[in-house]
């Protein structure tokens, strides 16, 4: 919902709206009467029961209109309850097989990552003072597995462990040092000579 939201201020500010905020009404009636395909129903829907009316929605049922019935304020009431639950009913419907898609398409993406004890290994950082600076943190050494996807994690500056997810880490491979030496005097003076410093 947030994100379908920034995505709509986006839109508003590229478009170089010079007073977008008098049209922020608009924008949030639009987001309240969006349908995500997560529920199958409009936010505005699931809290008050039904779909706010869109200027199309009103000329489509001028249109379309026959006559209307009178009927009681308990009987709207009633009916109103109704279609409530049986849309709340359906959206976690919605919700649950969309959830199943999700799983589906995160399970095809994503590799299977396991850690050996004492393996080291580097942690995304939660919080970042900018953007520049380091994304990951460590080294930190393995020292428990407590689950298939969780781990004990030390860190050799700190006293505490602290248990991070499998999505939070990623294998340590310490860089190559490349050691160069200049020998000042030869050992060995059998050697051809060489300048020395």
């Amino acid at each position: 919902m947030l994100r379908t939201l920034k995505r709509i201020l986006r839109v508003l500010c590229l478009e170089a709206i010079p007073d977008w905020e008098k049209i922020l009404p608009q924008a949030l009636f639009a987001l309240r009467t969006f349908i995500p395909d997560s529920t199958g129903f409009s936010p505005a829907e699931l809290v008050h029961g039904k779909n706010q009316r869109t200027p199309v929605m009103l000329l489509y049922k001028k249109l379309t209109e026959e006559e209307h019935v009178e009927s009681s304020v308990v009987d709207y009431v009633f009916e109103l309850i109704n279609r409530m639950k049986i849309c709340q009913e359906l959206a976690i419907l919605h919700m649950e097989d969309a959830k199943q898609k999700q799983k589906l398409w995160y399970d095809r993406r994503t590799v299977k990552r396991q850690f050996q004890l004492g393996e080291l290994v580097l942690v995304i950082a939660a919080s970042r003072p900018n953007k520049l600076s380091d994304q990951w943190v460590g080294p930190g050494e393995i020292v428990q597995q407590l689950s298939e996807t969780n781990y004990v994690v030390k860190f050799p500056e700190k006293d505490k462990t602290h248990v991070y997810h499998v999505n939070m880490l990623k294998p340590y491979h310490q860089r190559e040092e490349n050691i160069n030496l200049l020998c000042i005097n030869p050992l060995n003076h059998d050697e051809e000579d060489l300048p020395s410093l």
